[in-house]
């Protein structure tokens, strides 16, 4: 057995239960019974190497057991077949298939509320971790770091900047210190520091002027959403 398929027994076991104590509701053990049948498709799948099982057995176990026993996985599962009975293998497919979207979901919200755990560095690393994509990873980080706003400040390239204060820029949780191009600005291009973050445009302004030692009013800014280049 699985970890996926042994959560899905547990439930199930735990639905009878319940129907023991409430003989004249008969949702619990239309549950269980869906919840084992569920159980017994996906060991199938696991065997036969079906793609929502590979998905959710290499991102979504965590020693041992299945990662997301709460949350919106732990939820569809326990509602599985419990209003609406279950007729076909279909359903048991779609089910699985839904599940590895609320997998992601799950693990997304894990990151946001465990964001100290994480270094943005490692974002394609923690991306394969989770099988989630990158973009992913970021929003959940910013959502978990309370970033409500993102900001492009653009510096004037005569403005000189040495080492230390490059290495400050470059520290920004996030951030992408890159030249503007040449299409976008004519002949005299600003540095762009990407993914400012900041409570309003002005505050952007004043966190890369302490950093870089210029008039605030003297950069150009604009909200943005997060960037990757």
């Amino acid at each position: 057995m699985n970890p996926i398929s042994e959560h899905l027994r547990e439930q199930a076991a735990a639905h009878r239960v319940r129907a023991a104590e409430h003989p004249d509701d008969p949702r619990y053990g239309q549950s269980a019974e869906a919840l084992e049948a569920l159980a017994d498709y996906a060991d199938a799948g696991a065997e036969r190497g079906a793609f929502q099982m590979r998905y959710l057995l290499e991102h979504h176990v965590a020693d041992g057991r299945f990662a997301w026993a709460e949350g919106q996985c732990g939820r569809s599962v326990l509602q599985f077949g419990f209003d609406v009975p279950v007729r076909s293998e279909v359903e048991l497919d779609q089910f699985l298939m839904d599940l590895c979207d609320r997998a992601k979901s799950d693990a997304a919200r894990y990151i946001g509320e465990n964001e100290r755990e994480f270094d943005r560095n490692d974002a394609l690393a923690i991306a394969t971790r989770f099988g989630i994509d990158v973009d992913r990873v970021h929003g959940a980080l910013d959502a978990g770091r309370r970033y409500r706003q993102l900001f492009v400040v653009g510096i004037p390239i005569e403005h000189e900047i040495d080492a230390a204060a490059g290495d400050r820029l470059a520290a920004i949780d996030g951030a992408i210190v890159t030249p503007g191009s040449q299409d976008a600005y004519g002949d005299a291009p600003p540095l762009l520091v990407k993914n400012v973050p900041a409570a309003d445009a002005d505050a952007a302004r004043e966190r890369v002027a302490q950093i870089v030692g210029i008039d605030p009013a003297l950069l150009g800014v604009t909200d943005s959403p997060r960037v990757s280049k």
